[in-house]
């Protein structure tokens, strides 16, 4: 469940704007510079997940002690909470689809026939891991009242900003030219450092940016995830439906 719970917490991907071509080149939105007023809430207003997204197809990379694994996902997120993640094998063989809400979640193991069920907090529990935290991987800035620099000016192209949302630390580095994260850094509440993500490849959607490139390090467990996003949808207006594997053996994570 471990390499499950990574791909799934740390590798949801993220939303554009009807269906995206690849592209090399970073873009610039015509998003305003921010190196005045209120930066932090000009970040949040170019957030991903303030609408649906429904991310086609990911193609995943994960590399660990163990050498190199690749995978394609695909996701549908609906507002304000609901997750439905698929992850395939290169084949297209499906081996997980994965359900998260507030309050719950729920994973079809389908090559074992088996269905994981639970509260959302299990993966806080065991892996210190909050739902709060799953639009990191959308590029969105996830913060709080006690966030530092919400006020300060960038200091030529980039601003760092310090919060601490749910007893952990986030370190953002941004780019006040795109008015996105580029970068952030987490410290458990013990002082541990814990998972880093940075962005590339940045996608002008109307007004808002997405990264087209995400690559998430976790030191911890010596494993990095690549994702690059192939095809997506934004706005979307279809819904999130579970329907638990028929004849599955029911498991709750405890």
């Amino acid at each position: 469940m471990r390499k499950v719970a990574i791909i799934l917490l740390l590798g949801i991907f993220v939303g554009g704007c009807s269906v995206t071509r690849n592209r090399s080149k970073d873009s610039y939105s015509n998003f305003n510079d921010i190196s005045s007023g209120n930066v932090l809430e000009s970040i949040k207003n170019q957030n991903v997940t303030t609408g649906n997204v429904f991310i086609q197809k990911a193609d995943i990379e994960l590399l660990n002690q163990n050498g190199k694994q690749k995978f394609i996902g695909n996701i549908k997120f609906e507002y304000p909470d609901k997750y439905l993640i698929s992850i395939k094998s290169r084949s297209g063989i499906e081996g997980v689809r994965i359900y998260i809400t507030k309050d719950s979640i729920f994973v079809n193991d389908r090559i074992n026939k088996k269905m994981y069920f639970g509260n959302s907090f299990y993966f806080n529990r065991k892996y210190g891991l909050n739902q709060s935290f799953l639009p990191l991987i959308f590029g969105d800035i996830v913060v709080d009242k006690s966030c530092n620099g919400s006020k300060d000016k960038c200091s030529g192209d980039q601003l760092k900003v310090n919060c601490v949302v749910k007893g952990v630390t986030l370190n953002y580095n941004i780019d006040c030219k795109r008015g996105k994260i580029i970068f952030v850094s987490q410290l458990s509440n013990s002082g541990s450092e814990g998972i880093k993500m940075k962005y590339e490849a940045f996608l002008n959607l109307g007004n808002i940016l997405i990264p087209r490139i995400i690559e998430i390090e976790d030191s911890q467990y010596n494993m990095t995830i690549k994702i690059k996003i192939v095809k997506v949808e934004y706005p979307w207006n279809g819904n999130v439906k579970f329907i638990p594997g028929k004849g599955y053996e029911s498991i709750e994570l405890l």
